[in-house]
Parts: structure tokens; sequence; C-alpha cells
């Protein structure tokens, strides 16, 4: 094992053993994730695979936030071409037409997929749109929550951010530090139960 791997094992290992937010994983099985079926755009059962730094980020075309943050995921991704950034659809409600027409209208640079079931969603404790949980390669959530804190509350929106609260995690973690900030609630639409 090379030096540099070395020091990202003891760096996912810190974090699983960092103090634990109540209610929320520290650590997901990836073999349990990428057992999960879900749809992509066109129709396609798709699974995602442990990769590298992965980032799902629970979204609804319905919500206003969500739309509004495309912008900020598609920079991201951009920015981050070694990190893999996936639009999770929670439940039956949402057909891939319209995750394909939501796709096209905002010109989603990342992949966009259905947990039809919510498997995935239940397995993550996801519980708004947009929420984002930043997953390493060996199953570590070094961070869950905001995307950033434009939105304050619902309907209250800062005229400047001043927190990156994802890139950040990222950059931490590709630098192989931990997160100033591991969890941030979620402000956003509720998912609900269809």
């Amino acid at each position: 094992m090379k030096s540099s791997d070395l020091k990202i094992l003891s760096l996912m290992l810190l974090l699983l053993f960092t103090s634990s937010v109540k209610g929320q994983l520290k650590a997901v099985s990836w073999k349990k994730i990428s057992g999960i079926t879900l749809q992509n755009k066109n129709g396609k059962n798709q699974n995602i695979a442990p990769t590298g730094l992965t980032v799902l980020v629970f979204l609804s075309p319905e919500c206003p936030l969500c739309r509004n943050y495309i912008p900020v995921l598609n920079a991201l991704q951009k920015k981050y071409t070694e990190v893999r950034i996936f639009g999770i659809f929670p439940g039956a409600a949402y057909t891939a037409k319209q995750i394909s027409d939501f796709q096209n209208e905002y010109k989603v640079s990342f992949n966009m997929l259905i947990d039809r079931k919510k498997e995935l969603t239940h397995h993550l404790k996801a519980t708004t749109t947009p929420e984002c949980i930043l997953i390493s390669k060996l199953g570590a959530i070094p961070y869950r929550g905001l995307i950033d804190n434009w939105a304050s509350g619902l309907g209250q929106k800062r005229k400047v951010t001043t927190e990156k609260f994802l890139e950040n995690a990222i950059d931490d973690v590709l630098n192989q530090r931990i997160p100033a900030t591991s969890q941030t609630k979620p402000v956003g639409c509720l998912i609900n139960d269809i």
C-alpha cells in the first residue's frame, strides 16, 4: 500500500470514529449502496459503484431550492472532476421523462437517478431536498446537509453565500483533512412518502 493510500485510510478511519451525530450515519456500506437499483433518465436500471469520493444530492423537480442549486452543483462537478455527483430523486412520483426534461431545462452536468422504492433514501436517512451526502470510497460520511448557507430557512435567502459547506468538505477530504463542519441541518422540501 502506498504512503498516500495509508494517509487516506487513516483519515477515513478517523472520520469513522469521530463523535457521531445523533440519529445520523457516520459510515455506510458501499456493498449495500451498490446493490440498490436506481433508474436513470432513460428509464434504464443503474447502480452506483464505489469508485471514489461521491456526492449524493437528493433533489425534487418541484423544489425551487433544488432548481436554484443546479448551477452551484454544476460548478462543483466542473471544479472537482475526480468527484462523482449524483442527483437522486426519491420516490415513484417522478418519471424518467420528467428527470430528463429537468436535466435539459436546467442544463444539469452530473448524473441523475430515480430512487423509486426510496431504498437509498431510507438507507442514508435523507429527509430533505436538496440534501447532500459526501461519501468516501471506504464508506465514511465526512459531511452531510446543506450545500452552502445561501438558504438560511424556508423562504429566507442571504444576499451573499458565506459558508460553502459541501465545497469545503470536498476540498478537505481531497487534501486529507477532516472537514471543519461534518453536518448541517438541510433546508428545503421534505421528502414525502410517495
